[in-house]
């Protein structure tokens, strides 16, 4: 049977008729990345935010312990991802030896060929690097609440976006364009704004109080340096371990990930709070107390409060930043001092200031301009 050529060759639609649901479906992928990004962003943001009410109530109750209290969010991430880990390997390993024996059988070998020896894998330097940076991020940014105001810290703290957004462009090879530079200026616009909403807050109910404005300063020009110091070094720290965690998920695996930087994290936290903070810590597990002050049963609750939150937190940001990315959490983050000031004024009484809503805009406004566009260039093979 002979075709005729409209049966052989049946008309072509129009590409017209193509383009506008190409186009569809890129605004709707576009649409959906950004929503995901929103979502993730403010649930990692209401964990941190969760994490410093707790840790806010902790030393409220006499409790201060930066290198102790991150031990058991470290120590509770090494076991679960690690025994994960071992069953993941477990299964591969015997899902890999059935296949060569296999191959064995098929091909009449008697004697399995020798392999070469495997050279070092520069993963694990990697992985020693980032529990250290992170471990000690986190020990100076909470070592620096006890020599300079809480402002101060808060505003500092924004550094590690400009620490992250430059190590992502020579570390993962990232191309940024105007709208991620805009957004990431905006959410800085946006924290600064919210930090001085906190201290006209912090004013106005002074003047109130008082009827004075004066500044009341306790620690000694030094020790507001040295505070600071540390804010700055824990903002920068943060910037570097966010990146590096960024690269190791996305090359080897969340889980992966987080089972080695779990267990260099708890390591090195135990060795330092044996080391550091064994006074403390011996007068609190036999007395009950510290400095001399007994500790309520409540403070168990604080610290596991504190501890579920970091542990969600860095849980589910090593799960996401494959899809996100560093900075783009970071931009996120900001927005944990909105969460924490919603607990501040039902717990602490902390002043409130119109302010705080334009600035939790603002942030909010940032985070979307920055995830408009994908910066990601760097392909993982």
């Amino acid at each position: 049977m002979i075709r005729t050529q409209d049966e052989t060759n049946p008309p072509s639609q129009p590409q017209g008729h193509t383009q506008p649901k190409d186009e569809d479906k890129r605004k709707c992928r576009n649409l959906k990345e950004i929503l995901l990004a929103l979502f993730v962003g403010q649930l990692l943001a209401g964990f941190l935010g969760a994490s410093g009410v707790c840790a806010a109530l902790l030393a409220q109750v006499g409790v201060s312990l930066p290198l102790s209290q991150n031990l058991c969010h470290y120590s509770l991430i090494a076991l679960i991802f690690g025994l994960t880990r071992l069953v993941l390997c477990r299964v591969r390993s015997k899902r890999n030896v059935d296949l060569e024996s296999i191959e064995m059988k098929d091909q009449n070998v008697e004697n399995f060929i020798e392999k070469p020896k495997r050279k070092i894998d520069p993963r694990w330097f990697l992985y020693i690097t980032t529990g250290i940076v992170d471990m000690h991020a986190f020990w100076a940014t909470l070592a620096a609440y006890a020599y300079t105001n809480v402002t101060s810290i808060q505003l500092l703290d924004c550094l590690g976006i400009p620490t992250s957004m430059v190590l992502s462009c020579f570390f993962l090879r990232y191309r940024y364009c105007w709208t991620h530079y805009l957004g990431a200026f905006v959410c800085l616009v946006g924290a600064c704004m919210m930090i001085g909403a906190d201290v006209i807050g912090a004013q106005e109910t002074e003047l109130a109080i008082n009827g004075t404005t004066s500044e009341i300063t306790q620690n000694t020009q030094t020790e507001v340096v040295i505070g600071d110091m540390l804010a700055v070094g824990g903002a920068v720290l943060f910037g570097i371990s966010s990146v590096l965690q960024e690269y190791l998920t996305t090359s080897y695996g969340s889980t992966e990930y987080l089972a080695w930087f779990g267990l260099v994290a708890a390591v090195l936290s135990a060795i330092y709070s044996g080391a550091v903070e064994n006074k403390q810590l011996t007068e609190l597990f036999f007395n009950g107390q510290s400095d001399g002050k007994a500790i309520p049963s409540v403070a168990v609750l604080y610290y596991l409060g504190y501890s579920g939150s970091m542990f969600f937190l860095v849980s589910i940001t090593a799960y996401t930043i494959v899809h996100l990315s560093a900075v783009l959490i970071n931009l996120s983050l900001l927005t944990a001092d909105a969460y924490g000031l919603i607990a501040g004024i039902l717990l602490f009484h902390v002043p409130f200031h119109y302010l705080f809503f334009v600035a939790f805009s603002l942030i909010i406004s940032g985070v979307i301009l920055f995830a408009i566009r994908d910066a990601k260039t760097r392909v993982v093979k």
